[in-house]
């Protein structure tokens, strides 16, 4: 399972190649890669603070 900040990076990654992309669909489909990865982030860090899963171990 990815950490938090796996999540975030990946939503980097999924943004750097949309602002490259030339063609418009897939500028498009990369950023909503981006927003689910960032959403997943999200979600998980949500998990981790109410106790529902154990958070990233050093």
């Amino acid at each position: 399972m990815r950490s938090v900040a796996e999540y975030f990076e990946k939503a980097a990654e999924f943004e750097a190649l949309a602002a490259e992309a030339s063609n418009e669909t897939l500028k498009k489909r990369y950023n909503d890669i981006a927003a689910c990865y960032r959403l997943l982030a999200k979600d998980r860090e949500w998990l981790i603070g109410t106790g529902a899963i154990e958070g990233e171990h050093a």
